[in-house]
């Protein structure tokens, strides 16, 4: 019980009546059903969709949706040293030359670059590469191909679909949904650890929602995640908008 009341001016009462009380206070508790799993928006001190931000690899962007329009574009890799890549050199010249880069993070000793795939059916569309300070010249440390996700820090982010067994309809404010953590979990599903849905954009037409997971601590195994039900909870029904999932950037129609 999270309410308090104060007695000190009370007529204490007889020791019956305070058995009484004290039987319906905890059958009231116990009574109390579990919501479960719910979002909307997350008034209770967790994140907002000021707190979100977007990574890619190793780049980090803090603005969604992310802007690369004022950053530097980075055009050397000529002089950049792959005698340490051995037999993959060929293979990172052909992966660079697919992306037009930018500098995203850059320091004495390192250098954190972005790249937007030169094609408009790349798939994942964008990369990421890491370039350490080695004699004198720039040396790839790190690179891929990557997604943009959504997250806030400490916390995890989740994939989700609308639950086949709850399509909603437009007089819906409740969204069931199958939710799927990226994270590594051991192969559990969330259980007691924190789960929260923050609508990341709303219009006429769609709700962008990302679902946080609060991750677990310590190291975890990564066989793969369960899908677990989840409940999004919004500000008013649905009509006729598309619910689009957040967790990566652009989002995508959640089916």
């Amino acid at each position: 019980m999270h309410s308090r009341r104060i007695w000190e001016r009370a007529p204490a009462p007889r020791p019956t009546i305070l058995l009484v009380a004290l039987f319906l206070a905890v059958a009231a508790c116990a009574q109390d059903p579990d919501p479960g799993p719910r979002g909307g928006d997350l008034g209770g001190g967790g994140p907002s969709a000021a707190d979100l931000f977007v990574t890619c690899g190793a780049a980090r962007f803090s603005s969604l949706p992310p802007d690369t329009s004022s950053l530097p574009s980075f055009t050397s890799w000529d002089d950049v040293d792959l005698r340490d890549l051995g037999g993959e050199g060929p293979y990172f010249e052909e992966f660079v030359s697919s992306y037009d880069w930018v500098v995203v993070d850059e320091g004495a000793a390192a250098q954190v670059l972005f790249g937007e795939g030169r094609r408009p059916d790349q798939d994942p569309p964008h990369a990421s590469a890491t370039l350490e300070q080695r004699d004198g010249t720039w040396a790839p440390v790190g690179w891929g191909q990557c997604r943009m996700e959504v997250q806030a820090e400490g916390w995890g982010n989740a994939r989700f679909r609308l639950d086949p067994a709850a399509l909603p309809s437009p007089d819906d404010d409740h969204i069931a949904v199958l939710a799927t953590e990226m994270t590594c979990t051991g192969g559990r599903p969330p259980g007691d650890r924190e789960v929260l849905g923050v609508v990341v954009d709303e219009t006429a037409e769609a709700i962008s929602v990302v679902i946080l997971v609060e991750p677990p601590s310590g190291a975890q195994s990564c066989p793969g995640n369960p899908p677990f039900p989840y409940e999004i909870r919004l500000d008013a029904p649905l009509g006729d908008r598309t619910i689009l999932d957040g967790s990566t950037y652009p989002p995508s129609t959640a089916r």
